[in-house]
């Protein structure tokens, strides 16, 4: 396997950001995937093969997905396997795919995108063989509001990067939609990379409802520069492995706010991880995480508060809920405190519950069938993630997949 991804570094990327390739290649391999069993019966909650990982990084693109429509309105950018397509471009924003931005920011890329090989074995393979990316630079004190549609066709597998630098004393908001375009069992691996400088203002919306043969492999690297902001608002419900880990590095009077949900269905499984990374002084870190479980399926959800020995004065809370809907399901949680200095303010929280029969009982005495009572139950379960933003595109785009 070592040679053929080789050759596939001599075949594709020679002209292409081929340093950063290389270093990435060597961290995949000096740093495997850890081979102790995370539960006692499961070395992992969702199980990714080689033979998958191997799909991904050697790339099955397509060219077909909406090639000949039209840009959809809603949407300030569409990418697809092969193309992006801009509408509204402003000019001030830069909005352009890897390749393009290697060459015209090479400064820019060299800062951001060259300094970031991520933390973890799969991670550095996607740097290695990623083919393309959205790369986007928005300019200091500029406020902006950005829709992203990707839409790549189930039946490919790939690997890709995205970057979103977010300059000084700027206001923005991403809204970051992964959609499925026909069927297929394609392996979907991204890195998704974005950068807060100082006195930034960041929400960062991502909804994953990609196709249900799909193992989706994600990873969200926020960095939080000197009294930076960022609210983290991540929906989880296609794919039928999903592997989603974000890691927000702060570093001094940062704040981090990420809520999430996921909804596992049939045979899904969903390994849910999020975390802070805490540098600096006074910084402030508040997870809270949401999952429901229906049919055969799993949800795991995974956090850690990593307060570093600088990182005095700072406060941090994990909380994860899920609700279990068939007997046949299975959650599981594992939050952790790794807290490096004595001077700093943390906790978490963890409950895995079945429906209350008494909460069954008194729906239906007001005149609610069984099915009508559970649905309203799971609503207002997962509904909370409408209270915490105006943003009504959004709001729309989660009541659809939900069915709220």
């Amino acid at each position: 396997m070592i040679e053929d991804y080789l050759d596939t570094l001599n075949e594709r990327f020679q002209q292409f950001d081929i340093e950063y390739r290389k270093q990435a290649y060597i961290y995949y391999l000096k740093y495997p995937e850890p081979s102790y069993k995370e539960s006692p019966d499961r070395k992992e909650y969702v199980h990714i093969t080689e033979e998958e990982l191997e799909r991904m990084a050697h790339g099955e693109l397509s060219i077909s997905v909406k090639k000949d429509e039209k840009i959809d309105t809603d949407f300030d950018l569409t990418v697809t396997d092969s193309e992006f397509k801009i509408k509204n471009k402003r000019d001030d924003i830069y909005i352009s795919n890897m390749k393009n931005a290697f060459v015209e920011k090479n400064e820019l890329f060299n800062k951001y995108v060259d300094k970031e090989f991520g933390q973890y074995n799969r991670e550095y393979l996607i740097n290695f063989s990623y083919e393309n990316g959205y790369f986007i630079y928005i300019p200091d004190n500029t406020k902006i509001e950005l829709k992203i549609e990707s839409l790549q066709d189930s039946n490919s597998s790939f690997s890709f990067k995205n970057v979103i630098i977010a300059g000084k004393n700027s206001n923005v908001e991403i809204t970051d939609i992964y959609e499925k375009e026909n069927n297929g069992d394609g392996v979907h691996g991204r890195n998704i990379y974005l950068f807060c400088e100082e006195n930034s203002k960041v929400t960062y919306n991502y909804i994953q409802n990609e196709g249900n043969n799909i193992t989706n492999i994600t990873y969200l690297r926020p960095t939080l520069y000197n009294n930076s902001e960022i609210k983290i608002i991540d929906v989880n419900a296609g794919a039928k492995k999903v592997f989603y880990n974000h890691e927000s590095k702060m570093y001094n009077n940062t704040t981090m706010k990420s809520y999430g949900v996921n909804i596992s269905k049939d045979f899904q499984e969903m390994d849910i991880w999020d975390s802070s990374l805490q540098y600096g002084k006074y910084s402030n870190c508040d997870i809270n995480i949401k999952g429901v479980v229906f049919d055969h399926s799993s949800t795991m959800h995974r956090g850690n508060i990593d307060i570093e020995p600088e990182g005095i004065k700072s406060t941090g809370f994990y909380g994860s809920a899920i609700l279990l809907m068939s007997e046949n399901g299975k959650g599981n949680s594992k939050p952790a405190l790794l807290i490096k200095n004595n001077d700093t303010k943390s906790k978490h929280s963890s409950s895995i519950s079945s429906l209350d029969p008494d909460q069954i009982f008194y729906l239906r005495s007001r005149g609610l069938n069984e099915e009508e009572s559970k649905d309203l139950i799971v609503n207002g379960f997962i509904g909370y993630i409408n209270d915490i933003t105006d943003n009504q595109f959004l709001i729309d785009k989660i009541n659809k997949i939900f069915n709220l």
